[in-house]
């Protein structure tokens, strides 16, 4: 799914105003600003990640318009992306203005995040009414439903929204999109197809139908489609490695590795990456040349700190790195790394096979 959230704060009168906003915080002022637009302000900051600054801009709208609605609207909508939620239905439940579609739709987020899927399109209903079934808030509906996969009520709201506008491509699209999510994927290509009829450089469909084909195991068109997007967009790194993926996946050993080795050019400590371009070698029966490729993804990945490393990839690699020692007749490191990755799965397949071998 695409995220088309800019408009309105990529415009030059949004820029105007937040530069506004911004220097009188820095000069330490008090300029007074309508409370749409701060809460404009405070949704664009939430909108970038910055819900520090979010809130602030909310707190600053307070002092200056007390208990206004749209500012209050905002803070529920950060407490929510917060995942405080029952204080953001006690902000959304202290604003009296009944009328206010934003309102509604917000109180539609709050029982979606509750799990109360009719409460909320009892809510997302009154608010689609109040807009007089505007497309912008027929589209937050399905996106917000499809994201929390209530795919049948997601389905409800696409078939009312094609038969108000069937002619509009963003609805066509949350249509593929939604065959995509719950697997149809012959109607998810048939959608895609028909996209890009008319909007062949959209490189997003074109993604799309790789990733349906390669997942349906047709590696050769989920090639060309991926071929296409490096074709709009030479430099899509993703494309690039999908389409190594998929000729990988052809067993074209040494087609693969020239990709993997053109990527690794640019990010050497990728242990993804030099998995690749060692496996391909390593498939190609170059083991003397594939056993530094996976030596050095060893090391990369034993010195990553954000996650603890999950210890099939450890052991795939010892696996790996066992066989080529084996295969380059060399006993010292064979054992070495037969020892080290049995320790962690005593059951692994291919270190068994070489313990056979060797006869331990």
């Amino acid at each position: 799914m695409k995220d088309d959230s800019a408009s309105y704060y990529d415009s030059q009168e949004f820029k105007d105003l937040l530069e506004a906003y911004e220097t009188m915080l820095n000069e330490g002022g008090n300029a007074y600003f309508d409370s749409m637009d701060l809460a404009s302000i405070a949704e664009y900051y939430t909108l970038s990640g910055e819900l520090d600054k979010s809130d602030a801009a909310i707190e600053f709208g307070l002092v200056q318009h007390p208990m206004d609605p749209d500012i209050l609207i905002a803070k529920s909508c950060n407490l929510l992306q917060r995942g405080q939620t029952d204080q953001a239905r006690v902000i959304s439940e202290s604003i009296t203005e009944t009328d206010n579609q934003e309102l509604m739709y917000l109180k539609g987020c709050i029982e979606l995040a509750s799990s109360n899927s009719t409460g909320a399109d009892f809510y997302f209903q009154k608010a689609a009414t109040m807009s007089d079934s505007d497309p912008g808030m027929y589209n937050d509906i399905i996106v917000k439903f499809m994201d929390n996969h209530e795919y049948e009520l997601c389905q409800q709201w696409l078939d009312e929204a094609i038969i108000l506008d069937p002619d509009s491509r963003n609805f066509i699209e949350l249509q593929a999109d939604l065959y995509f999510d719950t697997g149809q994927t012959d109607n998810a290509i048939a959608v895609y197809d028909h996209l890009l009829d008319e909007f062949p450089f959209d490189s997003y469909y074109w993604e799309q139908m790789g990733r349906i084909y390669y997942e349906k195991g047709d590696y050769a068109k989920a090639r060309e489609c991926f071929e296409y997007i490096e074709a709009i967009d030479t430099d899509n790194k993703s494309a690039r490695m999908m389409k190594a993926s998929c000729i990988f996946s052809l067993e074209q050993w040494d087609q693969a590795f020239d990709i993997y080795s053109q990527l690794l050019a640019q990010d050497p400590d990728s242990y993804t990456l030099l998995y690749y371009c060692g496996r391909c070698l390593f498939e190609a029966g170059r083991y003397e040349h594939a056993l530094p490729y996976f030596q050095k993804s060893f090391e990369s990945l034993s010195s990553e700190q954000d996650d603890e490393i999950p210890t099939e990839m450890l052991v795939e690699l010892f696996a790996y790195m066992c066989h080529c020692a084996y295969h380059m007749g060399n006993t010292r490191l064979t054992l070495s790394y037969l020892t080290d990755g049995l320790a962690l799965n005593p059951e692994d397949s291919m270190l068994l096979e070489i313990k056979e071998k060797i006869g331990i």
